[in-house]
Parts: C-alpha cells; structure tokens; sequence
C-alpha cells in the first residue's frame, strides 16, 4: 500500500488531507477559515484543488492545517459528520493527489524521522488568561514515571468495569479511553522546528489549555536513550502484542463508539516496556496512519487502539534521561494568528 491511500485509510490522515485542500483552494467556500457546509460542497472544493498548490503552501500553513486533525481527534465518541463526509469513496478519491503532493514539501521530509534529540522541548502550557506561571514545572528531575503505579491504576479499573459489566452486560459507561501512559510522571517533549518553538504547539489532541499562551523549554536528552519508534499501525501492533495489557472491560465502551466494534481491546503494558526502551515515539506520519482504528493484533486474539498520542510526540517511560536546560520562551497567539515569540 502506497503512503498516500495508507494516510486515507485512517480518519485522522483523512481529515487532515482534507483541511490541507481546503488551505490550497481559491473557492469561497473554503476561504477566510470558512468550510463547506455540506458534503456536496466538500466534494466539490477539494475535487478542484490543484494539487500542486500543495508545495506552494508554507510550513506553518500546513501544520496548521494538520491542527485540523488533532483538534477533532475524539476517541470516546462515533465519528462526527465531517469524518464520515470523508471516508466517503468519492471525497477520499478526491484527497488522494493532494496527500500524493505532501511529500514534494520540503518541509514534511521530517514527518518519517526518528525522535531528534538535537531539538526536543517541553512546552509548559497556560489553561486560563488569569493564571500565574506554575514554577514547579518539571521539578523533581530525578524521579522516575513510577509506571508500575500506572498498571495498578488500570488493572483496578479494569477490575471495576468488569464488576459493572456482570451487573449489568448491556451498560455502555465512558472512562478513561486513552492508550498513552497517563497518568504517571512520564514526560512528553516534541521537537522545534522553524517559527514554532516546539510542534506541540500546533499539534495537541485534547487540549484544554487557552491556546493562547505557553512557554516553551529546550531540553537535553541523554545520549544513552533507547527509544521505541512508532511508525505506522505494524509497529503499533508489534508493541501491544510484544507487552500485552488486556483491557476489554474499562475501553469496551469508549473504543466501541470510536471504532463500531467490540474486540478484546489492549494497551501496551508500559511498565514493562520501560524495561527495555526509555521512551516510544509517534512520527508525524505514524500519526496520520494510525489512531483511532481498530488494529488486530497477532499474537493475541484482539486488537488495539492507539488514543491520546500527538504527532510527534516522545513519551520518557524514563523521565530521568531528559532535563530542561536553559530559560524558557514564551508563547503566544491571538485568534487565528501564527503562535510567536512573545515581546
């Protein structure tokens, strides 16, 4: 399967193909930050977007329209409207050139990389306009993740969703439905790129800070790091089936609204890949290929969801091999302004 239709093949890829062809076209449809109303004119703006547009478009143009993507990332939930529009046979043969046109942008070349040690920050983010920068980020350096913590956290709920399955089969009930090591003490940096002090900035699911303010720390990684690299559903797969947490009963609910199925669900036990990788990374392209579908596994009878994972994103299963070093810069934006420097 060539790159372009394994990113059509997951929602996440698909919508954000379709942001981009909006990004590239001159319909009014699609202008001054508006979107097509309805499927129809969906399908009409992005079967005429000229696909060589695509490399005219500026980094910051595409990743903000890759924030598209990651904005309306709900894994609790079915797919809503705008995502079935895209799955859509025609719509997705209409994203097809414009996926195809990605990789002539100098800029995306990154998108298949490995973690970058070189340039990885911690962005320490601001949840309301009032609120005082805590000074207790990243304290404590030198704790560990405390992982074994978190798989008792999720056997113990694991445990209570069972008990309220017995009671009552039928019961649909919502809880946590994210497949990233949290909560424990693990870290997440992402790398910086030109103009935008680190991509999670622009790339975050499930934000509920401001998005207006942040501050944003280099970091040094530790040369002796082993690090896992996700890169696509294969590699997704190959770790869940290589450190097995079934959870059938705590994401039956969530990942059957998400996906439509009822599977014999599991997590990556991430306390025991902390015993051989110090992190796991998701590229850009890892992301756009693989969350939010329903992946079997094959040592196993079942499958897995990746949920709650940022493009680009390294969690530290091992948060003493990277430091904040240096002072912080400090982030902001102003509605649908590019995130800057702040004076």
């Amino acid at each position: 399967m060539d790159t372009a239709r394994h990113v059509l093949t997951s929602p996440r890829g698909r919508r954000f193909a379709a942001h981009l062809g909006y990004a590239c076209s001159t319909d009014e449809r699609a202008s001054n930050y508006l979107e097509p109303l309805t499927q129809a004119d969906a399908l009409d703006v992005l079967a005429a977007v000229d696909a060589e547009t695509v490399a005219q478009l500026s980094e910051l143009d595409v990743l903000e329209a890759f924030s598209r993507a990651t904005d309306f990332a709900r894994y609790w939930q079915p797919p809503d409207e705008e995502d079935l529009w895209f799955a859509d046979p025609a719509t997705v043969t209409a994203l097809h050139p414009i996926v195809e046109a990605v990789p002539t942008c100098g800029h995306a070349r990154w998108w298949s990389t490995p973690t970058d040690p070189t340039c990885q920050r911690a962005v320490q983010k601001r949840y309301t306009s009032t609120e005082e920068w805590s000074e207790t980020f990243w304290s404590n350096q030198d704790q560990d993740a405390d992982l074994p913590a978190w798989r008792r956290h999720v056997l113990d709920d694991e445990d209570r969703f069972r008990r309220f399955l017995d009671a009552d089969p039928e019961r649909q009930i919502s809880g946590e439905w994210w497949s990233t090591p949290v909560p424990s003490r693990v870290r997440v940096t992402s790398r910086a790129r030109q103009n935008l002090g680190a991509v999670e900035l622009l790339l975050a699911e499930d934000d509920d800070s401001d998005g207006r303010h942040a501050r944003v720390w280099p970091v040094h990684v530790d040369d002796s790091a082993r690090v896992y690299e996700i890169t696509g559903p294969d590699t997704w797969t190959h770790l869940v089936d290589t450190y097995p947490l079934a959870v059938a009963a705590s994401r039956r609910s969530d990942w059957y609204e998400a996906t439509g199925e009822h599977l014999r669900w599991y997590l990556p036990d991430w306390a025991a890949v902390s015993i051989d990788y110090d992190a796991v990374h998701l590229t850009v392209l890892g992301y756009l290929t693989t969350p939010g579908l329903a992946l079997p596994l094959s040592a196993h009878t079942g499958a897995s969801v990746p949920a709650g994972w940022d493009p680009d994103a390294t969690f530290w299963l091992d948060p003493r091999l990277v430091r904040t070093c240096g002072a912080p810069v400090e982030w902001q934006r102003a509605g649908d302004t590019p995130w800057v420097p702040a004076p």
